[in-house]
C-alpha cells in the first residue's frame, strides 16, 4: 500500500492560507455587524443584483431632480423678492406722484420729480440683482446684468427727445424708446436673453417655466413711467407745467401697472408651489427607494453576531491544531 505524506513547508503553507481564509472571514462579518450593511453585496444577493441597480439608478436621478430643484426654488424666490422690491417702488412712487396737483408748489414738483429719479434707479437696480454672481431676472444670460444702467437709459432717452420740451412730444418719445422692438429699450435699454423661457425638469414628470424677465411687458411698464418721472428731474430746462404734466402722467401710468405686475408675481408663485411639491414628491420616493435599498442590503445583526461567533471559535480551534502540530517531533518519539 503506498503512503502519501505532505511535507512540512507545504502544510505550513496550507495552514497559512486556511488561518488566512478564516481571519478575511471574520473581518468581512466584523465590518457587516458593525457597518449594518453585508460587504458582499452579490454574494448577499446570490447574483441577483438587477433591482439593487435599478434602485440605485432611481435614487441618482432623484438626487439629481432634487438639487434642480432645490436650486431652482431658490432662484424663483430670489425673483420673488426682486418683483416685491420693484412693486413697493412702484406703489410708493404712484402714490407720491399722484399727489402733484395743479396747486402744487414749484418746490414740491421738484422734490416729486428728485424722487422719481431714485425710484428709477432703485427699479433698475433690483432688477439686475445677481445670486452667486448669476443675474436672476435676464432669462439664460446669467453672466451680466440684464439692464443698462439708470444714468445710460435716461441719456438715450434725452438724445431720442432731442430739443422738444413740450410734454406731448417727450411722453410719446419715451413711449416709443420703450415700446420699438428695433430699437430702443429693445437694443440698449435690455441686454438680457430674448429667447423661449427657459424650463427646469424638477421631477420625472415635471417641469417649471422660468417666465419672469426684465423685459417682461408689466415690467417695462413700471420702468416706463418710473422713467417718465425721471426724465421731469433729468431735464432742467422744462417749465414747471411741463414737469407737473409729466409726473402726473407718469403717476397714473405706475398706479395702472398695478394688476399686470401682479400677474407676473402670481405666476412665479404658481411655479414655486410647483417646485415644492416637486421636491416633497422626490423625498417621499427616496425614502421608499432608500428603505429597499436598505433591505436589500442589510445584515441581520443576529444572524451576522451568530455566524461571527462561530468563525472566531472556528479560528482559535485552528490556532490550537496549528500549535498542537508545531510541537510534534520524531524526536521527542525515538
Amino acid at each position: 500500500m503506498t503512503a502519501l505524506s505532505v511535507g512540512d513547508l507545504a502544510q505550513h503553507f496550507t495552514s497559512m492560507r486556511n488561518g488566512g481564509l478564516i481571519k478575511s472571514e471574520l473581518a468581512r462579518l466584523s465590518d457587516s455587524l458593525s457597518s449594518g450593511k453585508v460587504t458582499d453585496v452579490t454574494r448577499h444577493l446570490g447574483g441577483e443584483t438587477a433591482g439593487l441597480a435599478g434602485i440605485e439608478y432611481s435614487l441618482t436621478q432623484l438626487g439629481a431632480y432634487a438639487q434642480t430643484g432645490s436650486e431652482t426654488q431658490q432662484y424663483l424666490a430670489a425673483q420673488q423678492t426682486i418683483l416685491t422690491e420693484v412693486d413697493d417702488v412702484r406703489s410708493a412712487t404712484a402714490a407720491r406722484l399722484l399727489l402733484v396737483s395743479d396747486a402744487s408748489t414749484v418746490a414740491q414738483v421738484n422734490e416729486a420729480a428728485v424722487s422719481a429719479r431714485s425710484s428709477f434707479e432703485t427699479v433698475v437696480r433690483s432688477l439686475n440683482t445677481q445670486i452667486a454672481d448669476r443675474s436672476v431676472m435676464g432669462g439664460a444670460n446669467v453672466a451680466n446684468a440684464p439692464l443698462a444702467p439708470a444714468e445710460q437709459m435716461l441719456s438715450d432717452i434725452q438724445t431720442a427727445i432731442g430739443g422738444a420740451f413740450d410734454a406731448a412730444t417727450i411722453i410719446a418719445t419715451v413711449n416709443d424708446w420703450f415700446d420699438d422692438p428695433g430699437g430702443g429699450f429693445a437694443t440698449m435699454g435690455y441686454v438680457g436673453d430674448t429667447g423661449p423661457a427657459q424650463e427646469r425638469r424638477v421631477s420625472e414628470t415635471r417641469s417649471v417655466g422660468l417666465t419672469a424677465r426684465a423685459d417682461n411687458p408689466a415690467i417695462v411698464a413700471v420702468l416706463k413711467s418710473t422713467a417718465l418721472a425721471a426724465l421731469a428731474n433729468d431735464m432742467p430746462a422744462l417749465d414747471a407745467d411741463t414737469k407737473r404734466t409729466l409726473l402726473q402722467e407718469a403717476g397714473a401710468d405706475m398706479f395702472g401697472a398695478a394688476s399686470d405686475l401682479v400677474g407676473v408675481q402670481a405666476r412665479v408663485g404658481f411655479a414655486e408651489a410647483q417646485v415644492a411639491d416637486a421636491l416633497a414628491e422626490n423625498a417621499a420616493q427616496q425614502t421608499g427607494l432608500g428603505i429597499a435599498r436598505n433591505d436589500l442590503i442589510s445584515a441581520d445583526p443576529f444572524d451576522t453576531a451568530s455566524r461571527l461567533q462561530q468563525v472566531q471559535l472556528q479560528l482559535e480551534t485552528h490556532y490550537a491544531v496549528t500549535a498542537r502540530l508545531s510541537q510534534l517531533s520524531l524526536l521527542r518519539y525515538i
